[in-house]
């Protein structure tokens, strides 16, 4: 039986670094130029690629999809293994939430049985279920139900891919699936002999190296010493290689998240000046000089390179570690030493005469943007642009990528401006190179902020099923239908997302709650109310949306009569917050009740 994510893996713990290290003896790492082809397509676009295939599928018309998605799965074939084009059309195409979308891949895999892509869909299908039925908190916070439906999605999901690797072995996403799908139950002997081999085909594809690694943290059962084991393995049989470089930076930057992750869990900790000291002192403790170091010289390394997806790669490290809560001590210096590599300025103004590489410029506008510094980030995402021709593509498919994510980056930095048409705009030049759907996303909210509703409703039913943003999409389609004071279409759309696990679930409750209020339906509002336990959770919903759910339930309670569960509630309310109208409710009703 499969173990549950975040289990602890009793196996791991006793296994010796020397063990780990014997495993891999025979894995021969080999170097070669880092190259991507261009997506072969609709211009190379994942979303419109990915709305083709569905609608292939969705009429059973599945030889069209088996020849467009092939296509797509060309671009990360050859020379090393790219999977990122592949990623961005799978996660576009895959609604976890549709049934029925399940169904026709079922009815593709009994019609083709030796179709490796229907396989392959599927299993990246079922994967995406077992997260969706089980959410993404903590072990703790998921029911009985979502751990066996987690558990027998993730079963359903091995089958296929095993299966697709029998059938065509050739196609390397299909062992990153594999793995994926392995570490929900952590590390295991499955888990080593997935990478071995995959790194007996494509040895320089690196996203399987960082899944294993990843397996390895404290979170998932495993410890410090065997992350850093699993390195030096790789250290001494390939010390120059571009995978080994890459390691050397990806434990930094894991190790950042574990000192993140346990110094939060300090109730001590609470402060975030007592956080970034503890992150410190975790880091001093586990992180020798030798090994910062190594990540200075890999940046170095790498930066001479000139390679698409290892720069690509770096890009992605980076930005996880500027994201880390308590690590900015750490992500000053590696910044810089990712500059000095590609011979770029992190200064805000540069020189006249600099060449910045415009990943540097990127990761830049990102530690701005999370300091809340608008206009610097956006200065800096401007200046991304104006360097990116310097900068050797394999293709212009890559090129238009790398400008569709700036341009993505650049629209979000409008909307937190406010300036909504700029917002549209941008995003809407980010959608046309090919951008990520939450740059549609956008769009959508663009419109929904200048009070466009139509617009925002027509902009966001593009996003409805995209796996990433749609429920998101949702949320303000909703509330547009409600500005619309189409009720009915708000409460379909609301729901969905109210039962999802999506950011705006506990906004969509509330918003739920609200429509029946405006009918004077008190009991369905109630009944709203009483059904998502989230609400009045402060582990798992903002403080403020915990105040507003106890404070429209204090008045449900109150209009129907209920004097007692209504005080407890306002009181509730006013404990998480300071909603005047919850203050005046309260008065009346110790009133009423004194009065009785």
């Amino acid at each position: 039986m499969l173990l549950i994510a975040a289990a602890i893996i009793i196996r791991i713990q006793s296994t010796s670094v020397n063990a780990i290290g014997s495993a891999f003896t025979s894995w021969n790492l080999r170097e070669s130029v880092l190259l991507a082809n261009p997506l072969q397509g609709a211009n190379g676009d994942p979303l419109q690629n990915a709305r083709l295939v569905r609608a292939a599928i969705s009429r059973s018309d599945f030889e069209a999809a088996e020849r467009l998605t092939q296509n797509v799965l060309k671009a990360g074939h050859l020379p090393t293994p790219n999977a990122r084009p592949i990623t961005h059309f799978l996660d576009a195409l895959i609604d976890p939430a549709d049934t029925q979308f399940e169904t026709q891949l079922s009815g593709w895999v009994r019609e083709s049985p030796a179709s490796m892509v229907a396989h392959l869909i599927r299993a990246k299908f079922y994967y995406d279920e077992g997260w969706y039925r089980r959410g993404h908190g903590y072990i703790n916070t998921v029911s009985e139900q979502g751990v066996k439906e987690f558990s027998d999605a993730m079963g359903k999901g091995e089958q296929d891919v095993d299966r697709a690797l029998q059938l065509d072995a050739s196609e390397p996403y299909l062992q990153l699936l594999r793995l994926d799908i392995l570490l929900g139950s952590g590390y295991s002997d499955k888990m080593g002999q997935a990478l071995q081999d995959s790194i007996s085909r494509f040895p320089t594809f690196f996203a399987p190296y960082d899944v294993v690694l990843s397996a390895l943290q404290p979170k998932w059962g495993g410890n410090i010493e065997i992350m850093f084991g699993f390195v030096d393995h790789f250290r001494s049989t390939a010390p120059d290689g571009i995978a080994t470089k890459l390691l050397d930076l990806d434990v930094y930057r894991y190790l950042l998240s574990t000192a993140s992750v346990q110094c939060q869990d300090d109730s001590e900790n609470r402060d975030y000046q007592h956080l970034s000291e503890c992150v410190r002192e975790f880091m001093k403790t586990n992180m020798t000089a030798e090994r910062e170091g190594r990540v200075v010289e890999a940046l170095s390394a790498l930066g001479q390179r000139e390679d698409y997806i290892a720069t690509k790669t770096v890009e992605d490290i980076l930005s996880a570690m500027i994201d880390t809560a308590g690590s900015e001590i750490y992500v000053g210096p590696t910044l810089q030493a990712a500059a000095n590599g590609y011979k770029s300025d992190t200064r805000l103004r540069e020189d006249s005469d600099s060449h910045n590489h415009y990943i540097i410029d990127c990761l830049v506008a990102r530690t701005w943007l999370r300091r809340g510094n608008l206009g610097n980030a956006l200065s800096k995402y401007q200046e991304a642009l104006r360097h990116l021709p310097l900068t050797k593509f394999p293709s212009t498919h890559e090129q238009d990528a790398a400008s569709a994510e700036i341009k993505g980056q650049i629209a979000k930095v409008y909307s937190r401006q406010g300036r909504y048409p700029d917002s549209i705009d941008v995003a809407r030049e980010a959608v046309a190179l090919g951008g990520s759907s939450e740059s549609q996303l956008y769009v959508c909210y663009g419109y929904f902020q200048q009070k466009n509703y139509q617009a925002a409703v027509k902009e966001c039913a593009e996003l409805a099923s995209d796996q990433e943003n749609g429920m998101s999409a949702r949320y303000w389609r909703g509330s547009a239908f409600r500005e619309l004071h189409d009720d009915d279409n708000a409460i379909k759309e609301f729901s969905a997302v109210a039962a999802s696990e999506n950011s705006w679930r506990a906004s969509a409750a509330i918003g739920l709650s609200m429509i029946y209020f405006g009918r004077n339906d008190n009991p369905s509002a109630l009944n709203v109310l009483n059904k998502y336990d989230y609400l009045y959770d402060l582990k798992l919903t903002d403080r403020g949306d915990v105040a507003v759910a106890f404070n429209n339930r204090c008045y449900a309670y109150m209009e129907l009569g209920d004097l007692k569960k209504a005080l407890d509630d306002c009181t509730s309310s006013l404990a998480n917050g300071n909603i005047p109208d919850a203050y005046e409710k309260q008065q009346e009703l110790l009133n009423r009740m004194a009065s009785r």
